[in-house]
């Protein structure tokens, strides 16, 4: 894939913050004077076209938010609702309950799309 500097940016900030997930407004304000709107809306549409970012919508905000993409559709993910923290579930228990849903129900869950908000550990004893 082509690499401009402000993709290059982009990708940096997602790498530097794997926990994290940033919405298109918080990006064009952090990136004011340096990247133009359109050119991260464009970067963003590529890099989750490519896989390299995930996108899902934040219901607390209203908005959708990026963040970077780590075989998401192989796991759930656990989301603080207070600091935005993302924890990719991945333990056999939760593998348990994906293959229970599958076996004994007959529904299988988008697991890139799916999201479970309650609040992290440093939340609740910060």
């Amino acid at each position: 894939m082509y690499q401009t500097e402000h993709k290059k940016l982009l990708i940096d900030l997602f790498e530097n913050n794997k926990d994290k997930s940033f919405s298109a407004n918080y990006l064009v304000e952090r990136f004011s004077g340096i990247i133009n709107k359109a050119t991260i809306y464009r970067q963003l549409n590529k890099l989750e076209e490519s896989n390299i970012l995930r996108k899902t919508f934040d219901e607390e905000k209203n908005t959708h938010v990026y963040q970077l993409y780590d075989n998401c559709e192989n796991h759930l993910h656990l989301i603080c609702m207070n600091c935005g923290k993302t924890i990719h579930l991945r333990c056999s228990e939760v593998d348990a309950f994906i293959n229970h849903t599958i076996e004994e129900h007959k529904f299988y869950i988008n697991l890139l799309k799916s999201n479970i908000y309650g609040l992290c550990e440093d939340c609740i004893n910060g």
